[in-house]
């Protein structure tokens, strides 16, 4: 039977294939999250069939000791990223995964594999149409892009009002994977906005509104349902 899956994000309709060049990758970059967040349970939850890219993505559960869930993609690197023209070389390629953190208490069901059907799985869909994205439009995916789920910016799920992402990246070991054959994968992590943090990132830029957020979340980049919206009254001085 063929799985379930949710309705596409980001208007994404295309179904022509991209073609993967590096299959290797997928177990490599599994490998690494594996060194990085030992001792962890985990799943694989399968991409849907006939999608231009086959990305899935791991769920890493959550320990004592680290009480989060860690989720990343394995197929998005599997086809390069080509610098579009501009400032960056021309014809230079990047090779890129996703990650993305959750909290502990998510609404996994606790006893049974994760599965595309379940309405708390949208932020893994979230991973798996974001990673084919700039691959289908041929955009170079890098450290402030930034995407709205629509062009209405419907919410991503009924379970949330977040509408919309940009793109953060870290330093060391979460920001970059090495690969055997001297690649290096650029790791990102897409941090979910409010349809009016969204129109803020165009008034006062994509950093001021990440250090807003992080102000708002003691520093922390997991994914919060309940998270303050920091445009609920900056949006109304800067923008109105």
């Amino acid at each position: 039977m063929q799985r379930q899956c949710m309705p596409r994000f980001f208007a994404m309709t295309d179904v022509e294939q991209i073609t993967p060049l590096h299959q290797e990758y997928k177990k490599q970059v599994q490998a690494y999250f594996h060194r990085l967040f030992p001792q962890r349970k985990w799943q694989i939850v399968s991409d849907c069939k006939n999608t231009p890219l086959s990305i899935d993505v791991e769920v890493l559960y959550p320990t004592v000791e680290e009480p989060f869930y860690v989720l990343h993609t394995m197929g998005m690197s599997t086809a390069p990223l080509h610098c579009p023209t501009g400032p960056l070389p021309r014809n230079k390629e990047m090779y890129t995964e996703l990650s993305l953190i959750l909290p502990a208490d998510w609404p996994f069901h606790p006893k049974q594999p994760i599965s595309l059907s379940d309405p708390a799985v949208w932020p893994v869909w979230l991973l798996m149409e974001l990673g084919r994205f700039p691959h289908v439009h041929h955009i170079w995916m890098t450290y402030g892009f930034l995407l709205a789920n629509t062009e209405q910016q419907e919410p991503f799920s009924s379970q949330s009002p977040f509408s919309g992402v940009t793109i953060v990246q870290f330093d060391g070991e979460l920001g970059e994977i090495p690969m055997q054959d001297g690649q290096k994968i650029e790791l990102l992590m897409p941090m979910v906005l409010y349809k009016e943090e969204m129109a803020l990132c165009d008034a006062i830029g994509v950093d001021a509104v990440i250090e807003k957020i992080l102000e708002e979340t003691d520093g922390s980049f997991a994914l919060d349902v309940e998270r303050k919206n920091v445009a609920s009254r900056t949006y109304q001085k800067t923008i109105l």
